[in-house]
């Protein structure tokens, strides 16, 4: 064996145990107790530890780009380095088609820039912006796209479909056996309240919120689920933030629809008080973050299972790219980092906080996304034959976030100074160690392109 880790309590979507894990050649080979006569070129004792599969962080943004210029602080190789660093082993980024520009072109210039950099594993869902080429979507499809993204606002950045565009969008891709995935905001609800609170003069960071109420969630996750309805096509609803948004969720799945939906680590810990003072601005992004009883109302469908995982939505900017507060709410670039801290968050939130057991916390962060888009149980599992990406985790350890003892390429971060009960001491990637003890080892770029297969999909 390559690598033995002994008496630590191993944790998947199934429950907790007590076991040693033999690894070789990347995969899981045995699972066992008590002594056998293995070797091991490194033997690690994880007692009193907590051994995770890798976090699956189902909604990324390294390296984004604009006009064909990058404007995000991280490339692929330093986010998904941060990225192990908090214990995710596996991403799936996007590849935005362009307007009037083939989606497989898009797709395939964006794999070609993340295959030389990653750390560690990843995919691509694709952004449609305009219905013309669906006759691409068997090919990206069979080229390992399970699920194409829709934006039903930003209209100013070309970006959103009509009605009569995501019909025939839904309706094509149900046809082709693929997934759709809603960036859902009402466009023309969010242009008048930002065009009015321009108007009035009204600057300041908290307007960003102000511009886009509730309402502009609730009535598009309404009305594009109707759509999913009519097609019968499978509806992912991203960065859910709204009270109304996640009992529409909770309802849906009531009445037997097949959507499920995320949310992300700062929605939950985060509130509009975040937006107010000099620095509000490095914590704008969309949609915005809201109230206490929304943070209270998204963890109890949390906790009842009816959001069904969390991700990030990590987009990394700096001070100068969100123009160090000098300018007004609606030309600040919206993004925030997360995905070095999601685990120890999240597990200090729903764990430490809120009792939810670590069955379910694995689930969360790691088997239902997996599962959600196909990669189960290659990864989000610990089954023998399966990759080895592992997380050791000390369920004990206190940290105070600050930017010294993390990874990212900017020095201000939304959650700095909070303290958290329980952080990853190593990551396993494919067997290889990638961090140990708050430090990236490597190998820098040993990550590969994974094939999402919504065939395998998982009802959750």
């Amino acid at each position: 064996m390559d690598l033995i880790i002994k008496n630590g309590i191993l944790i998947d979507n199934n429950g907790c145990y007590q076991a040693n894990l033999a690894i070789a050649e990347g995969k899981i080979k045995a699972i066992f107790q008590g002594n056998k006569n293995f070797q091991a070129e490194r033997v690690i004792d994880a007692s009193k530890k907590m051994i995770f599969p890798g976090v699956v962080d189902t909604h990324v943004h390294f390296q984004l780009q604009d006009l064909g210029k990058i404007i995000s602080t991280d490339t692929f190789a330093s986010g998904t380095q941060a990225a192990a660093c908090g214990g995710v082993t596996t991403v799936i980024d996007f590849a935005d088609q362009t307007r009037g520009i083939s989606p497989l072109k898009g797709f395939n210039e964006r794999k070609k820039n993340a295959d030389s950099q990653v750390a560690i594993d990843y995919s691509l869902h694709v952004s449609k912006t305009d219905i013309e080429f669906l006759d691409e979507i068997p090919t990206l499809i069979s080229e390992g796209v399970a699920s194409f993204k829709f934006f039903t606002t930003y209209s100013w950045r070309n970006l959103d479909l009509n009605d009569a565009e995501l019909l025939e969008l839904f309706q094509e891709v149900k046809k082709c056996r693929g997934m759709v995935m809603g960036h859902c905001e009402n466009d023309s609800m969010v242009i008048n309240y930002r065009d009015t609170l321009i108007l009035e003069g009204k600057r300041d960071s908290i307007f960003h919120a102000h511009s886009r109420p509730h309402i502009v969630e609730e009535e598009a996750i309404q009305r594009v689920m109707l759509f999913a309805k009519k097609t019968g096509i499978h509806l992912h609803l991203a960065h859910i933030t709204t009270k109304e948004g996640s009992d529409l969720l909770y309802q849906a799945k009531q009445q037997g629809l097949f959507v499920t939906g995320e949310t992300c680590p700062h929605y939950l810990l985060l509130n509009e008080r975040e937006y107010k003072g000099p620095e509000g601005y490095l914590n704008l992004m969309s949609p915005p973050l809201r109230h206490v009883k929304d943070q209270q109302a998204l963890l109890k469908r949390v906790i009842d299972n009816t959001i069904n995982q969390i991700t990030t939505d990590h987009c990394e900017f700096s001070r100068a790219s969100k123009g160090n507060g000098e300018l007004p709410f609606h030309q600040v670039l919206n993004g925030i980092p997360g995905i070095e801290t999601s685990l120890p968050l999240i597990h200090d939130l729903m764990i430490n906080k809120h009792k939810l057991t670590y069955p379910q916390l694995i689930s969360l962060m790691s088997s239902k996304p997996a599962k959600i888009f196909g990669l189960y149980p290659q990864k989000g599992s610990l089954r023998i034959g399966t990759d080895a990406d592992i997380v050791i985790f000390d369920p004990c350890l206190e940290k105070r976030i600050t930017p010294e003892i993390l990874h990212y390429s900017i020095d201000w971060n939304p959650f700095l100074g909070r303290k958290v009960i329980g952080w990853p001491i190593m990551t396993i990637f494919r067997g290889h160690i990638l961090c140990e003890n708050g430090k990236f080892i490597g190998p820098q770029n040993k990550g590969r392109y994974l094939k999402c297969s919504y065939k395998k999909a998982l009802r959750c």
